[in-house]
């Protein structure tokens, strides 16, 4: 087992994790304040040799602190040719059984020759192969080139590239600097797992939503590796994760949702995207997804059958719970006119389309801004709105609250298209015209209880 592993902090120093050889828990994380790989390779040696230091590591006696070499190890790197240093990094590598550089491999020209015994012993240990941790975790969230994916997508489970981009980054942003490129799954185990998420959460300061991110990105690779027999044990197992502590979402009242449907909107557009929120719980990229077809005007129904977003264009909703909703007449010919007024209308043209890319739906970020604008129209200031969190996915959340009160759960999650272990997913097609009639009788009977108000 190495009893130490380097990797390069946030500011270019090298950082050295001392391992203890007989627990395998990791000791203490240290600075060696250089930026020199070999020179921090033989301060973590010395300190290892002579005891760990005690000082802060901003301390200028932080290099020999805790010591009694009176060596000065830097005016010693500084001193020594290329070849004197290859010879020193073999024979400390050798003396405490640490792995070497690629660039300084032993070699007969400056390391000494060992013994007979050594040398058979040496040749005869089979060299074990691990599986490069950081460069696995990249090609795993590869979207276009992973084996995992490739099969996962074959088997028709729904993954983005939104979602494999947002894992890339978190590999190359957090995985990648505090690991190194060195490191192998294998020698991974829960206590330098925890350590590593721990230490995101305190130094890195991340939330800890963003750190279950980060185990989410480790454990369903760690999983993959482990059910088809690439290691003998998932090291992610059993890692606990970190309260998201996320901000309570906040929702409009239904007085002032009441004077922002008679707002002056900055356009139609913004109007619109606000009716579906409320009436029907539409997520931003749902709504930025409708098409012409989806508007069934003989029916009055929304066929809400794709989300959108940057990454990955048109695809299936989130959880892939393609629903239809009913919906009023009137708001439905407004749908129908907007969408006409696209130069490229057609079956299939968007119904939100981007006055840039008439082509293209707007981006799901686009109807923020119309919000926040009405909501300041109606009196809710910019402090108000940020204090109560109330962002355009509240309109989704209003919208379940009011129907959540004014009939059963199974009705509110068919319009909201929510999914849980327990509910059934095999309705027979007169169950599905039941429901939607239901669904059309009690969002009528509300809409017409609040406007009436």
């Amino acid at each position: 087992m190495r009893q130490f592993y380097l990797y390069p902090n946030a500011s270019g120093y090298f950082n050295v994790i001392f391992i203890d050889p007989i627990t395998g828990k990791k000791i203490t994380d240290k600075s060696t304040h250089t930026k020199d790989q070999v020179e921090a390779a033989v301060i973590a040696t010395t300190w290892l040799q002579n005891g760990i230091p005690e000082a802060r590591p901003n301390s200028r006696s932080y290099y020999t602190a805790g010591t009694q070499s009176k060596l000065n190890l830097k005016t010693i790197a500084e001193t020594v040719t290329e070849g004197e240093a290859q010879t020193l990094i073999n024979l400390l590598a050798q003396r405490f059984n640490l792995a070497v550089p690629s660039q300084f491999a032993n070699t007969e020209k400056n390391f000494p020759v060992q013994s007979q015994k050594t040398q058979k012993t040496a040749i005869s240990k089979p060299q074990e192969t691990g599986i490069p941790l950081i460069s696995f975790l990249r090609n795993f969230w590869d979207y276009d080139n992973s084996e995992f994916i490739k099969r996962y997508l074959a088997h028709g489970h729904n993954m983005t590239k939104r979602h494999t981009d947002m894992m890339l980054g978190l590999v190359k942003n957090y995985w990648g600097p505090y690991f190194g490129d060195e490191i192998t799954v294998q020698e991974l185990d829960r206590t330098t797992l925890d350590d590593f998420f721990f230490y995101l959460h305190t130094e890195k300061q991340l939330s800890g939503g963003t750190v279950n991110k980060a185990i989410n990105c480790g454990s369903r690779a760690m999983r993959y590796l482990f059910e088809n027999n690439k290691i003998e044990s998932n090291p992610m197992a059993g890692i606990e994760r970190f309260n998201a502590e996320e901000l309570e979402r906040g929702i409009p009242t239904e007085s002032e949702v009441k004077k922002l449907l008679k707002v002056d909107w900055l356009n139609e557009t913004y109007r619109l995207a606000f009716k579906l929120g409320i009436y029907c719980g539409l997520r931003a990229g749902e709504i930025s997804g409708l098409r012409v077809c989806d508007l069934d005007l003989d029916a009055d129904l929304i066929h809400v059958q794709h989300s959108w977003n940057d990454t990955d264009g048109l695809k299936k909703p989130k959880n892939s719970d393609v629903r239809d909703l009913p919906i009023d007449h009137e708001t439905l010919e407004e749908l129908y006119a907007l969408a006409k007024q696209n130069p490229y209308f057609s079956d299939l043209s968007y119904v939100f389309f981007s006055a840039v890319k008439p082509e293209q739906p707007c981006w799901p970020s686009y109807y923020v801004d119309g919000l926040y604008d009405a909501l300041e129209k109606i009196g809710v200031s910019e402090e108000q709105r940020k204090e109560r969190n109330i962002v355009f996915h509240s309109l989704r959340h209003f919208c379940a609250t009011i129907l959540s009160q004014r009939t059963d759960l199974k009705t509110v999650q068919a319009v909201m298209g929510h999914r849980s272990e327990d509910m059934s997913k095999h309705y027979s097609n007169h169950e599905t015209e039941e429901k939607i009639n239901n669904m059309r009788n009690v969002m009528q009977l509300t809409w017409n209880d609040i406007m009436s108000a």
